[in-house]
């Protein structure tokens, strides 16, 4: 019988435990939980947060009816970094400042999947967004920081990421910035922000983890289209949850609906309709970027929401009304050389003022292929990564089962109680350049724990990343959960599974056309975990033809050659493995003993 396990709450309620089937909703918000941490530390917060709404109905009662101009507000991204991972690209950074101007000002491509009752009252809220191009001092900058920390990652309860002495970076003035801290930020949240009040809060902003900040490179699905940052925003100028603090609670905002609590996943509409004892036969508005669905479900804010927030930055955050911090002009291109991808430093002080020149010069030390590893060893090969960012349970050698063999590489997801977290393999950089064809060539093994018939189903999910700047950006090139990621009959088995013989093991063959002309390829494995059952993988290769290495052969096809682990033609005695490669495009290891 599997362990159960505690999820904190972001809200202010008692603690829950579920069991293996029930335990894989995760609490998607720190605000309530920050909030309640200020008004302790800072009374005086406390204090003045306790007359905002009933300053927000005044100010709404006078000024509403006034004609609104478009708001525009300057951010500054903080990124604190441990890992390269952490250190997300300026490219991620302004994939989401795009989507906070899309769904702020309702240019979003999925507005069209509000609910047609409600395209009334979704609202096109004025506010915009634009990354500082004036700093504090009044020099040109880019609008992010970048700081490297010692510290493997932040928590709610110390905030430390808004300090420079606790491994962080200090706030630019919050009165004339959005900061916006993107780290490694643990207790299963992917984020928190301050709601606005008449009190100077030093600790005023919005943190994301960087898994769920923007829509590309590192971002995590199903929180990877942005909407966690559009959600906290929304917390940092007054916007509260959809059902308020509490079952049926009040929102402050008349045109969403009464609901009873967060809604998750992607609900059918209308859902839970006439809860709360209303005769609201709508439902939840679970598509409104401030409840808990999934970054894809979400798409609107309401005209009341829209009145809060100008209300907010009227009377808590005026600044952001009059400001020319986002007009300056930035300074003549150059690059510097940086893990083998050419980056502007945006000072006009980069090593190469030639594009072109930077990337004929800038490399990260490729190898050639094949890559072969069958991982009958005790430790993972020195050139091969693994991202963990939780410390917890990761990719190891097992010797439980391989494909053919005693040993291959798996993650315990089946006691790896850490919903939404991912763990990274990542395989040497290769060089591709002088390649006709590439393939990247594994052996899996997985089942699920749950029975997929359930009403809810969970998995745990494989991932295929490849990136051609030395791992920088990534871009997804194979992915499978559920059953698509099942390899045994029947696809589910409720204890912790091990696979039994070859037949429990899929073949998986991923053409790497697209990537021939580049020397800075790198492939990685993600595991995103649900809590759900062991995942196995074994002969990772990457080679110029489809090799399913271990596949038994028929002698008498054509041999077209015999190649060693690094590719060289041989027939001499060597406890080397040594593949057999047939004019049918298929490969046998063998050792041969000396």
């Amino acid at each position: 019988m599997k362990k159960s396990f505690i999820i904190l709450l972001c809200i202010a309620s008692p603690l829950f435990n579920y069991s293996q089937t029930h335990s894989h909703l995760n609490e998607k918000c720190g605000t309530e939980k920050i909030t309640e941490i200020l008004e302790k530390k800072y009374p005086e917060y406390k204090k003045q947060r306790s007359n905002v709404n009933k300053q927000t109905e005044n100010w709404l009662n006078k000024f509403s009816h006034q004609t609104k101009s478009i708001i525009t507000i300057p951010v500054v991204v903080h990124v604190v970094w441990n890992t390269n991972q952490q250190n997300i690209s300026d490219a991620q950074i302004n994939s989401q400042i795009d989507v906070l101007n899309d769904d702020y000002r309702r240019t979003n491509i999925d507005a069209i999947n509000t609910p047609s009752l409600w395209n009334s009252i979704a609202s096109d809220t004025e506010i915009e967004f634009c990354l500082a191009n004036t700093d504090p001092n009044g020099s040109v900058t880019t609008g992010i920081t970048r700081t490297q920390t010692s510290e493997t990652s932040f928590s709610i309860q110390n905030d430390g990421m808004k300090s420079n002495a606790s491994g962080g970076i200090d706030p630019w003035p919050q009165d004339d910035y959005l900061n916006i801290w993107v780290c490694n930020l643990t207790g299963g949240i992917l984020g928190y922000a301050t709601p606005p009040s008449s009190f100077n809060n030093p600790s005023d902003g919005v943190v994301v983890g960087y898994r769920y900040f923007g829509t590309i490179g590192s971002v995590q699905a199903p929180y990877n289209k942005g909407r966690t940052t559009t959600h906290e925003v929304g917390h940092w100028l007054n916007l509260d949850h959809v059902w308020g603090s509490g079952n049926c609670g009040n929102d402050n905002v008349n045109d969403t609906p009464t609901q009873e609590e967060a809604n998750y996943s992607c609900p059918s509409f209308p859902h839970n309709p006439n809860s709360c004892n209303t005769t609201n036969s709508n439902g939840d508005m679970f598509m409104n970027y401030m409840d808990y669905t999934n970054d894809a479900c979400m798409n609107m804010f309401t005209n009341g929401q829209k009145n809060r927030m100008i209300s907010a930055i009227n009377q808590y955050r005026p600044n952001l009304l009059s400001h020319n911090l986002c007009s300056n002009t930035p300074p003549t291109p150059s690059w510097n050389c940086v893990n083998g991808n050419c980056i502007d430093p945006n000072n006009g002080n980069g090593t190469y003022t030639d594009y072109n020149n930077c990337i004929a010069n800038c490399d990260c030390g490729s190898i050639n292929i094949p890559i072969v590893e069958d991982f009958q060893v005790n430790l993972i090969p020195n050139s091969w990564t693994i991202i963990n960012d939780d410390g917890d349970k990761t990719w190891e050698i097992n010797e439980l089962a391989g494909y053919n063999s005693s040993k291959s590489i798996y993650i315990n997801n089946a006691e790896y109680a850490a919903n939404g977290t991912y763990d990274d393999l990542i395989l040497p950089v290769v060089n591709l350049s002088n390649v006709n064809a590439a393939y990247l060539n594994f052996h899996y093994a997985y089942t699920l724990w749950t029975n997929p018939n359930l009403p809810q189903n969970w998995s745990d999910t494989l991932i295929v990343y490849i990136s051609e700047d030395c791992g920088i950006t990534w871009t997804k090139i194979w992915e499978k959960a559920g059953t698509n990621l099942t390899t045994t009959n029947p696809v589910y088995h409720g204890f912790n599974w091990i696979p039994n013989g070859i037949n429990d093991w899929k073949f998986e063959s991923v053409s790497l056309l697209n990537y021939i002309n580049q020397d800075d390829v790198v492939v990685k494995f993600r595991n995103v975990n649900q809590y759900e059952n062991n995942l196995f993988i074994d002969n990772i290769n990457i080679n110029t033809i489809v090799t399913n290495i271990d596949k038994p052969m028929i002698l008498s096809e054509k041999l077209l050659k015999i190649v060693d682990v690094l590719g060289r033609e041989t027939i001499e005695n060597t406890n080397t493995p040594l593949f057999y490669i047939f004019d049918d495009g298929t490969v046998e290891k063998r050792i041969i003993l000396e």
